[in-house]
């Protein structure tokens, strides 16, 4: 028997409905991301066991955020899930650089849509904000003051703003307040483990070529692997 671990944390509305939940690897039961794994090896495990995972029950309670570390999007990865079922976050330490813009163009185009996290306002960003859907802001790190006046500055965009790291029920209300959109944090829910156990022996197989394809993808993805389920490789 394998096994398959993921963990997922909620994300609300304005009403505290959970509208969406942010996938975080795990590397075994222990709910905690692992300090010797780094994040493009995640990012691609994820998605291996997502395009792996035939009933999709992962993917079936809204819209699934996924970090995706600078060369997988520049890869075009985000590309081999469907676009209806997948934010993309593009990682705080990332920069728009000329080959990301273009990357962050292309899957904008094809309905994608993109969420820059841990966000730090710059003006080097404004020119990417038109392809951005989401943008989630560490409320720890920026104070909602300055983040209420960031948003009152950027209504005329189509974005919805996204606080992260709520803590209590009085950082909640004043996220409200600030005119934040979408709510994450430990007060809202913890990351739940998803553990997933396969008898069928040909999974590591199966594994180690979605992978194995992951780490060969463009921006044109080779027939098959968009929007690829199981049997693709079969």
């Amino acid at each position: 028997m394998y096994s398959s671990f993921i963990a997922r944390q909620p994300i609300s509305d304005r009403h505290g409905v959970t509208v969406a939940y942010e996938l975080l690897y795990r590397k075994s039961h222990v709910n905690k991301y692992p300090i010797d794994v780094d994040g493009e090896h995640a990012t691609k495990s994820i998605l291996a066991d997502l395009l792996i995972e035939s009933s999709g029950e992962m993917l079936n309670y809204g819209k699934s955020f996924i970090n995706f570390p600078h060369t997988t999007l520049i890869a075009g990865l985000p590309l081999c899930l469907p676009a209806q079922d997948v934010v993309i976050e593009v990682l705080e330490a990332d920069v728009p650089s000329p080959e990301l813009i273009n990357a962050l163009k292309i899957l904008h185009k094809r309905g994608y849509q993109i969420a820059l996290d841990d966000f730090m306002p710059t003006s080097e960003w404004e020119p990417v904000l038109s392809y951005i859907s989401i943008i989630k802001i560490d409320i720890q790190q920026l104070s909602l003051s300055d983040s209420q006046a960031f948003i009152q500055a950027h209504q005329h965009l189509n974005i919805q703003f996204l606080a992260e790291k709520i803590e209590n029920h009085a950082q909640y209300q004043q996220a409200l307040s600030a005119g934040f959109h979408l709510f994450q944090g430990y007060f809202l829910g913890q990351p739940e483990m998803l553990e997933k156990h396969i008898n069928d022996e040909s999974y590591p197989q199966l594994y180690l070529e979605l992978y194995q394809h992951l780490s060969h993808m463009t921006m044109n993805p080779p027939k098959g692997m968009t929007h690829a389920k199981q049997d693709a490789l079969v």
